[in-house]
């Protein structure tokens, strides 16, 4: 025994005179047009060889940004190392 297909009994439901894609991405406020610009303002992820090439970069200038925190409790922490190791050598 075979089945009914279903079909689509309201026709007049479905509003085919609506605007096209090319007038809803040309309005600013449409869902399409947020959405696509999301879409390109999202951040990009970096490879693993764009990472390791920045790496490189950085240890070549001698940055040694990404081996230390710059923080403020670091900066303090360093400091009372520094007073405490002073004290210990005098």
């Amino acid at each position: 025994m075979t089945r009914i297909k279903k079909s689509r009994k309201a026709k007049g439901f479905i509003d085919e005179e609506g605007p096209n894609r090319r007038e809803r991405l040309a309005d600013p406020e449409s869902y399409d047009s947020r959405r696509r610009k999301a879409q390109q303002e999202r951040k990009k992820h970096k490879s693993v060889y764009e990472k390791h090439q920045e790496a490189e970069a950085a240890n070549a200038n001698g940055d040694k940004s990404g081996n230390q925190r710059q923080t403020r409790l670091s900066d303090k922490i360093r400091r009372l190392n520094a007073a405490k190791e002073q004290e210990t050598t005098d």
